[in-house]
């Protein structure tokens, strides 16, 4: 159960830390298929380093969700690679760099910014 503490509400944590987990998922399944719902025009290649960076967000997001100091430190971090790995499958090609398939991958890597951005914003509230 999500508790409330000194600084409030933790609901909005338990959601950023299901959201990286979920869209984790969704990663992993790119990686193993080349597309997930369709989101993507054009498929990229199924490659064991989008099964690895995805499995980087859920891992992130698991963290989150244990409401601990030690837990959102270590989901800041795995989330962290999870954007890097985003720069890296563009670097060596199974991501595209043009298009609009590649602006799709830099508004995921700004959200995952956005979910360590709220994480740090919330740190007091973690125990």
């Amino acid at each position: 159960m999500i508790e409330k503490t000194k600084s409030g509400s933790r609901v909005g944590i338990a959601l950023v830390g299901a959201f990286a987990t979920i869209a984790g998922i969704g990663e992993i399944i790119v990686g193993l298929t080349g597309n997930y719902l369709g989101i993507l025009a054009h498929s990229i290649p199924p490659a064991t380093s989008t099964i690895i960076i995805g499995t980087f967000y859920s891992l992130g997001g698991l963290s989150i969700l244990t409401m601990r100091k030690l837990g959102a430190a270590l989901g800041i971090f795995f989330i962290a690679c999870e954007v890097l790995g985003r720069l890296y499958l563009v670097m060596i090609g199974i991501a595209p760099s043009t298009g609009g398939d590649a602006l799709k991958i830099v508004i995921g890597g700004l959200i995952a910014l956005a979910v360590i951005g709220y994480v740090a914003w919330q740190w007091k509230k973690f125990d």
